[in-house]
């Protein structure tokens, strides 16, 4: 798998940006120009940006999370502090959880990752399933935004991916990691940041005001509190 990258900054230490789902790594442009001193690694994931699909049948957040440790392995990069917004929090989470040597520290945007069993979300899988099988699905294509957004073979990765919990791959971060949400976020509501902020014991979490992307409107903001996480845990 081929992986389609940017390199902004200079050689200081490598921070590897990690972007949402719909994205790519474009998105943190405006926040890394502000961190030049910094080694800036910008990932387009598998289906992304300007990076190769993953097979037909889809991939799992492990085989992003592959696709990230061959990077560094080919970039010759022996561990990086993480920044991952949404979807590219569970990627992280799940690195640093079975590859924790490579990930010094991490910061969580708006992560997503977390799922409790939903009754009205199982039947409705369920009922789906069913019409499916029996030719009778509806006219109209269901799902979310995201899910009607995808190709056919991005649709298989969707749904392996958002189907996925992450809770014990969490529970086995054990990096200093910082969780950043949005107060009035739909997409990843606060109270699954709170949930993340408790299984990842070495964790603090910061309550923003704004969505789901909040913390792209102020790119300033944003590039301050990765300088200033960064430079804290080296002299810790």
């Amino acid at each position: 798998m081929k992986t389609y990258y940017e390199q902004l900054g200079s050689t200081g230490s490598p921070i590897i940006y990690l972007h949402g789902w719909g994205c790519d790594g474009s998105i943190f442009k405006p926040i890394v120009k502000r961190l030049r001193q910094f080694n800036n690694y910008l990932i387009d994931f598998a289906g992304f940006g300007q990076s190769e699909q993953p097979p037909f049948d889809g991939w799992s957040v492990a085989d992003y999370a592959n696709q990230v440790i061959d990077f560094l392995a080919e970039q010759g990069i022996g561990s990086a502090t993480f920044v991952g917004h949404s979807f590219g929090c569970r990627v992280a989470m799940v690195v640093a959880a079975t590859r924790p040597e490579l990930v010094e520290r991490m910061i969580l945007v708006a992560p997503a990752g977390l799922r409790r069993f939903s009754l009205a979300r199982w039947i409705k899988v369920k009922v789906y399933k069913l019409r499916k099988k029996t030719g009778r699905l509806p006219s109209k294509q269901s799902g979310s935004e995201d899910y009607k957004n995808c190709s056919d073979g991005m649709k298989n990765t969707f749904v392996k991916v958002v189907n996925q919990d992450l809770s014990d791959f969490a529970k086995r971060v054990k990096c200093q990691t910082l969780i950043v949400n949005g107060r009035t976020d739909t997409a990843t509501p606060l109270k699954h940041a709170k949930r993340l902020h408790r299984l990842i014991k070495n964790s603090e979490l910061v309550e923003i005001t704004g969505d789901h992307f909040a913390f792209f409107y102020s790119p300033q903001a944003f590039a301050q509190t990765i300088q200033l996480f960064v430079e804290q845990e080296r002299t810790l």
